[in-house]
């Protein structure tokens, strides 16, 4: 993994945190509920699942020709949605261990991580430069 690669994957990985923390933290002074804080954190476990996940197929899909490397990413998606799916129908079919709203805001997380992966690799290019 070289040292972009690896970058790209914490900065990512940062943000998936940040916005998991946020979440728990307005849970925990509006609500105090249990049940979406374990959503969450479902959730998120998911999110960065899928994080890796798309990260170690992209990096292998590179080895091979096009149509074979097109394959091999749609059903990586398959996959990754099937996992997915079955942490939101986990919520659906246990609305008393986890909550639906917070499963859903954990997997999201991934999404959220993507749209402010330019500001994070800002921020921590800026802390790193402080640092040499």
């Amino acid at each position: 993994m070289n040292t972009e690669e690896k970058a790209t994957l914490y900065e990512l990985l940062f943000g998936i945190v940040l916005f998991s923390a946020a979440s728990l933290l307005v849970n925990l002074f509006i609500s105090r509920r249990l049940v979406y804080s374990l959503g969450v954190l479902l959730g998120t476990a998911i999110a960065v699942f899928m994080l890796f996940h798309m990260y170690s197929v992209l990096k292998r899909a590179l080895r091979y020709d096009k149509d074979t490397a097109a394959k091999k990413v749609r059903v990586a998606a398959l996959l990754r949605m099937a996992v997915m799916v079955a942490g939101v129908m986990l919520a659906v079919l246990l609305p008393e261990v986890f909550s639906f709203v917070g499963v859903l805001l954990g997997v999201l997380t991934l999404k959220f991580a993507a749209y402010l992966q330019p500001l994070t690799h800002k921020f921590f290019n800026k802390i790193l430069s402080k640092g040499r």
